[in-house]
């Protein structure tokens, strides 16, 4: 039996040890754009593309990212935190395994990683929002992707597509070597799923013993009809410093703010 809610997980439990010692006190998901934090652009980009509620999965003794969330609450949204269950094994796709009573109860569900931010949307949550329309019968996946340096790729999955039907997902790499591919789509942290994904989630070699939800969703696309969506926006990170930096430079472009005038500023 399913549900007619479309409930979106916001994954948050990642160790961030790029961003160590800093990250043992403070979520990386916590890291602010403009005056919001990350996860909290993730909430609402979600719930503007019509997520009936918003599940922030935290990692075990997160006390932060749940305070934020419950003053969120407290203003009417509708997101809630839990506390991720390692049992089922490490990786990115571990938060969905500890949800996944609910969301297998679900038609479709979304997944947005809380430290990936989707900026310049017009309207905020359009990615989301066009994604959930692809999600036509017979459809068991969308992942939102883009194009990036070909000299990038052995950081990212990079989707192949069918020759014939260019928004078909036929596999997915795992950091393949830059001379392998032309012209690489990365997949961004955005997906539409059907609860078929679940059974699917489980460690492999292929992420080093993790649970990976990118591996799991390259298999559906071999056995499944999985279809791809070229993100409008600028997609930003804040996983590292490098790319957090990036992402504070590339938000301030995109709302430059008038200087303050004598009336603005704290006597």
């Amino acid at each position: 039996m399913t549900t007619t809610g479309f409930p979106a997980v916001v994954t948050a439990a990642g160790a961030a040890t790029r961003f160590q010692p800093f990250s043992s006190t403070v979520p990386k998901e916590m890291l602010p754009l403009g005056h919001i934090p990350a996860v909290e652009h993730v909430i609402v980009e979600c719930l503007a593309a019509g997520a009936s509620e918003v599940i922030v999965v935290t990692r075990p003794g997160d006390h932060i990212i749940p305070m934020h969330v419950r003053g969120l609450r407290a203003d009417g949204l509708p997101v809630e935190t839990v506390e991720e269950d390692l049992s089922h094994g490490y990786g990115n796709a571990t938060p969905l395994l500890t949800v996944r009573d609910r969301l297998a109860a679900c038609e479709t569900f979304t997944v947005a990683f809380g430290d990936d931010v989707l900026l310049g949307e017009q309207p905020q949550g359009r990615n989301l929002a066009t994604m959930r329309e692809q999600m036509r019968p017979g459809t068991e996946a969308v992942i939102a992707a883009q194009r990036i340096d070909p000299n990038d790729t052995r950081s990212f999955g990079i989707l192949d597509t069918d020759p014939d039907q260019v928004q078909r997902v036929i596999g997915i790499r795992q950091r393949p070597d830059p001379e392998t591919v032309d012209e690489p789509l990365a997949v961004v942290s955005r997906l539409i799923l059907r609860p078929s994904i679940l059974d699917r989630l489980r460690p492999t070699e292929l992420a080093r013993g993790e649970v990976d939800l990118g591996v799991a969703a390259g298999q559906l696309a071999t056995e499944a009809r999985v279809a791809v969506h070229g993100i409008a926006g600028h997609w930003v990170t804040v996983g590292d410093p490098r790319h957090y930096l990036d992402a504070l430079h590339t938000y301030w472009n995109l709302n430059t703010r008038e200087p303050a005038t004598t009336g603005d500023r704290h006597q």
